[in-house]
């Protein structure tokens, strides 16, 4: 077989491992090859893809077999199997970023409360503004948090978030741990959260699900988190809902459009941190994502259900 290796960051340690763990198999590094083209046509010819590579780059690969994506979104990618006769087996990072993500999350959540931009800001200007800050130093501890997403992230964060005493309620259709399961339940629950915290996938239910009728029921004093995906929240309402002080403030590391266009009024809005996408990064990434490959590559070759398999129906 044929497989195209793609993920950005492989030292030389990490292709000898690959290689050596696809002995008798032809392995192509994307970073081998000098253009696009030579990408194309070497992706076009692979039975294996491991990488997020155009969309259209794998409709014209006939013998493709599997696709492990370097990401846990899949939306680009659920028209895969779209025309052919024998369906590609699609596989992502689902799981794969809870603990990173969760540590992002409470990182945002305690520089808000805490105040840090504001003191970061003053401390560059040597200025000493410890009478206007302490008033709007908040508390994590005690908190009443509504988790939207009972996955690795969601899980991740009850578990951190218990250590602070937090009264913690997960909305998911599915999944047992929640207590809340339908919007309607949400909408009841929303008034008397401190902080919503988002880790939904991209879904044709999660579009638009902070809407600015939701967002009208949370109480001034708030905080909304998003570290699932930019679709999930009305920003133009969040930022309506901040400018009126309907809502304490936001923490997002993600966005609607990424990267974030320069005249958006998130950049600017003193209620709004922002950590570009950077929530998912964690010291020996790419050495992980390898071992999630290879692990799945085990499977696939004995003919083992892949147990971070797409459910392109759901969309996750």
């Amino acid at each position: 077989m044929t497989i195209y290796v793609g993920i950005a960051g492989l030292d030389g340690a990490l292709k000898a491992r690959i290689t050596g763990a696809l002995v008798g198999h032809d392995t192509v590094f994307a970073d081998a090859l000098g253009s696009d083209d030579l990408r194309r046509s070497a992706v076009a010819a692979a039975h294996i893809v491991f990488a997020n590579v155009p969309p259209a780059w794998l409709a014209a690969a006939p013998q493709l077999r599997w696709v492990q994506l370097d990401s846990a979104g899949i939306d680009a990618y659920l028209g895969l199997n779209a025309g052919r006769t024998a369906p590609v087996a699609l596989t992502n990072l689902r799981d794969f970023y809870g603990r990173a993500v969760a540590e992002a999350a409470l990182a945002g959540i305690l520089a808000y409360y805490r105040q840090l931009p504001r003191l970061l800001a003053a401390q560059r200007e040597s200025k000493w503004i410890k009478p206007e800050v302490e008033p709007d130093i908040g508390r994590l501890h005690e908190a009443s948090v509504i988790l939207l997403g009972a996955g690795a992230i969601g899980q991740s964060l009850a578990k951190v978030l218990r250590g602070f005493d937090c009264d913690v309620r997960f909305f998911a259709r599915r999944a047992p741990e929640a207590v809340l399961h339908t919007t309607a339940e949400l909408d009841a629950a929303l008034p008397s959260a401190d902080l919503v915290i988002n880790s939904l996938p991209h879904t044709p239910e999660t579009i638009g699900l902070l809407n600015a009728a939701r967002l009208a029921r949370l109480k001034s004093s708030a905080l909304l988190v998003n570290v699932g995906r930019g679709s999930t929240l009305d920003e133009t309402a969040l930022v309506a809902a901040l400018d009126a002080g309907r809502l304490l403030g936001a923490v997002l590391d993600v966005t609607a459009i990424e990267p974030l266009p320069v005249v958006s009024p998130l950049w600017r809005h003193p209620r709004v941190l922002l950590t570009q996408h950077t929530g998912g990064r964690f010291p020996g990434e790419t050495a992980a994502k390898v071992t999630r490959f290879l692990e799945n590559y085990g499977r696939f070759s004995r003919g083992e259900a892949l147990p971070t398999a797409v459910d392109v129906s759901r969309g996750y």
